[in-house]
């Protein structure tokens, strides 16, 4: 537990605001076969989401894909997975969520309920929603690591909305690929573990509350922790030991991409507060649990590197996923999952293993359908 919280701490302090972080995207190999690079803000709900947009010529139909990053990333480390999509055919976009990356990061100074931005998993999820009937996406799958695999599961299921089967993608998401899925908005969800008794539970909480106190809910600490303990140095030492595969794959532009933008904004210190101290929210197995009819029914695909020490195979989520493939608990085999060498980020780690899987998946189990 505590391991998992001090390595979650150090990526807490790589939270992204969009000051300085344009130098270090120009800078990013262009893609190839791209037809269109729509790379731009969209106004949602009054605030800038950063989005990028690859789209093919008219011709075979394949579904598009939804790329959506893990806690303080971007689209920068979709870099690989963005260019083997492209070539393969696929629509691409790519969102940066609101309050990370080169999105905006709201911040009321007088702490007012007017316009104030609650995070949470299906915040995100409705923002995705509302990304895709704002383009007019028919077909898609959504691909999201870590927070973002429990956004793909949010934005699948409606579970933001009242009204579930009037959201703009019900029906219309044909496939969902999760690489090392996290627990929840945030790892107080390992309370949730059906393994632990009363006694377990109390003093887990108990200990997230204190943290809560003494660091996350600390806005003071945070702030000073940004201005004065992140170094570019720090970040590519902490980013190395989750690309346990292929370490060298750290390079200037993924450092400069979690270090520029982290150093200015107190929107950048809010949005790690709440998403540190807000409810985590549903973990995946209340999903499949709250939603069969759609979870049992879609096209769902695993990717895991079995290395990974953020969201490990051997967690709770990870269990439940291998048990899911292994007694088809869905009843008609539609989850899938194969396990790389790789740490948290697969596809960007590993990406030859990562997308390999990846297209057998879309062409024999997504496409063909």
């Amino acid at each position: 537990m505590m391991r998992l919280y001090n390595i979650i701490l150090v990526l807490s302090s790589v939270l992204l605001s969009s000051d300085g972080f344009s130098a270090s995207v120009a800078s990013s190999p262009s893609l190839l076969n791209k037809v269109e690079d729509d790379n731009k803000f969209w106004k949602w709900r009054g605030h800038d989401i950063y989005t990028e947009a690859y789209n093919q010529p008219d011709g075979e139909h394949k579904p598009t894909c939804i790329l959506l990053h893990g806690f303080g990333a971007s689209t920068v480390y979709y870099r690989e997975t963005i260019k083997v999509l492209q070539q393969e055919g696929y629509n691409v976009h790519a969102l940066d969520l609101l309050g990370q990356g080169r999105s905006a990061k709201p911040y009321n100074e007088d702490n007012s309920v007017t316009n104030k931005v609650e995070y949470s998993i299906n915040l995100w999820g409705n923002m995705v929603d509302d990304y895709a009937k704002h383009k007019q996406l028919d077909d898609v799958v959504l691909m999201g690591n870590s927070i973002g695999s429990l956004v793909c599961l949010s934005a699948a299921t409606g579970d933001f909305s009242d009204s579930k089967s009037n959201t703009y993608l019900a029906g219309k998401v044909k496939g969902l690929c999760l690489f090392n899925c996290g627990v929840g908005l945030n790892s107080r969800n390992v309370i949730k573990n059906p393994n632990f008794n009363e006694v377990q539970r109390v003093l887990f909480n108990s200990l997230f509350d204190l943290l809560n106190t003494l660091i996350f809910d600390n806005a003071v600490l945070l702030r000073y922790a940004l201005d004065n303990i992140v170094t570019k140095e720090l970040l590519k030492d902490a980013l190395k030991s989750l690309y346990t595969n292929s370490p060298e794959r750290v390079d200037d532009e993924l450092v400069d991409s979690f270090y520029y933008p982290a150093k200015g904004g107190e929107g950048c210190v809010e949005s790690i507060r709440q998403i540190y101290c807000n409810d985590a929210g549903l973990t995946p197995l209340e999903y499949h649990q709250k939603y069969p009819e759609i979870l049992d029914h879609i096209p769902l695909h695993l990717i895991w590197g079995e290395l990974d020490v953020v969201t490990p195979l051997s967690g709770d989520v990870g269990t439940f996923y291998c048990d899911r493939v292994a007694n088809n608990r869905s009843g008609n085999g539609k989850t899938t999952i194969d396990v790389i060498n790789s740490g948290h980020v697969p596809f960007d780690d590993n990406p030859v293993a990562t997308h390999k899987s990846m297209l057998k998946w879309l062409n024999s189990k997504v496409v063909k359908n």
